[in-house]
């Protein structure tokens, strides 16, 4: 009871806010800027995260909102479990081996790649080890994962964090209008979105806000199952990072197989699970829509709770080396998806 009340505050904050985008941003913006809207795609969500932006870093932080916005990362992940309801597994098996050999592809070459830039700079194996991980497969929730594999200290970790919530707001606000410049289609833009963007919360906002059609969400559809696949690799990479880490004894012992089992994404179990259900058609066409609704009612609120925990303050104190090696391997698989899924995908 204690925890709900310290919560309370902050979730009425964030969805007071929600209400706010949701029935009067949105609506007067699409009524009175038109093409900034099109072009922008200043819909809910995109103006959820911008509102969230806007509230943690030109306004004090009050004490009594911290643990509700805190909690919005679970309003996200409660919204992506809702959102295997709009899934079968028929639909996700259409995904196909290219696409797949495409996620893998762009997983292990962005880990690696890192890597392999942190030795030629000389950074530390730690720090080096946990950007990695964030940037090959779903920034922070990756970096947390891997941070205690790898020894990492707390401002290892922060500045791994600042790293990649840093390129992945400046992806937020650039993509769906190169999206609309090059015309790509809701599979492509999905795919790049869900292969190309390193923190998952992040590929969410972007797919959002390029969507087009709410009532179907192709392209959230198309980036959620690419953004899942890839996190499904997790898994491997610590096991990879476990060898990597104990290879010159910056950890005495290691047990990797627990520590996979401790920090695996849970919440992919429940989508898999709501997945499972919709495929046994379990959920009437009614019963859909109420759970798409609570969905962008969980994302809308998520998104201003994310927005206000990206700390600029901490996004400039990670100059510096892994600065470069963020922004070099973000640009890498950036520009590198892009021409994948112009070339695979339609």
């Amino acid at each position: 009871m204690k925890r709900f009340a310290s919560i309370l505050p902050g979730l009425v904050l964030l969805l007071a806010c929600a209400v706010i985008v949701r029935q009067y941003a949105e609506p007067w913006i699409k009524l009175n800027w038109k093409s900034g809207f099109d072009l922008l795609h200043l819909n809910a969500m995109m103006l959820s995260f911008l509102l969230g932006i806007a509230l943690g870093n030109l306004l004090p932080r009050q004490a009594w909102a911290v643990q509700g916005v805190a909690s919005s990362a679970m309003i996200l992940k409660a919204g992506v479990v809702i959102m295997g309801s709009l899934y079968s597994f028929a639909e996700i098996g259409k995904i196909g081996k290219t696409s797949l050999l495409m996620i893998f592809f762009f997983v292990f070459a962005t880990f690696g790649f890192v890597i392999w830039l942190g030795k030629q700079l000389r950074t530390p194996r730690t720090l080096t080890g946990v950007l990695a991980c964030g940037c090959g497969i779903c920034g922070v929730s990756a970096e947390i994962a891997a941070a205690p594999l790898m020894g990492a200290t707390a401002a290892e970790l922060a500045y791994c964090i600042g790293v990649t919530l840093g390129f992945g707001l400046l992806e937020v606000l650039t993509y769906p209008a190169i999206g609309t410049w090059l015309g790509l289609s809701s599979s492509q833009f999905g795919g790049w979105a869900g292969t190309g963007i390193l923190n998952s919360a992040q590929v969410l906002a972007v797919a959002l806000a390029y969507e087009k059609n709410l009532a179907t969400l192709d392209t959230v559809k198309i980036a959620e199952i690419f953004n899942i696949t890839r996190v499904l690799f997790l898994p491997f990479l610590l096991i990879i990072l476990a060898f990597y880490a104990s290879s010159r004894q910056t950890l005495t012992k290691v047990d990797s197989g627990k520590l996979v089992l401790q920090k695996f994404p849970v919440f992919i179990f429940g989508f898999l699970a709501m997945t499972a259900l919709t495929s046994a058609g379990v959920f009437s066409a009614p019963h859909l829509q109420t759970l798409r609704s609570v969905m962008l009612w969980c994302f809308s609120v998520g998104l201003i709770g994310l927005g206000m925990r990206t700390d600029f303050g901490a996004i400039r104190q990670t100059g510096g080396k892994p600065l470069l090696m963020g922004i070099s391997a973000g640009l890498l698989k950036t520009l590198a998806s892009l021409a994948a899924v112009l070339l695979l995908l339609k």
